[in-house]
């Protein structure tokens, strides 16, 4: 799970940016942001919670809260995969 204080690294902030924070039902997502920049010009990257609006949810497939009901939850569809191939 991605949340507060937790470190992700220059290229999850360059390339990933966005990650579905897992066990919020996708009303949450986490945004990898700069948390300081050292002495030696290093700058350090953390995983910041975000959360959406009323009525919207974290689409990873567009990187941003959609309406619900436009969309499926990825957690949803992890559960149903499991549960059809049992």
């Amino acid at each position: 799970m991605y949340y507060n204080s937790a470190i992700c690294s220059k290229y999850e902030h360059d390339v990933i940016r966005l990650r579905l924070m897992h066990g919020t039902n996708c009303t949450s997502f986490c945004q990898c942001a700069p948390l300081a920049t050292l002495a030696d010009g290093t700058v350090t990257y953390y995983w910041a919670r975000q959360n959406c609006g009323p009525g919207t949810a974290f689409d990873s497939s567009i990187g941003v809260c959609n309406h619900v009901g436009a969309f499926v939850c990825e957690g949803n569809i992890a559960l149903a995969y499991v549960i059809t191939t049992t």
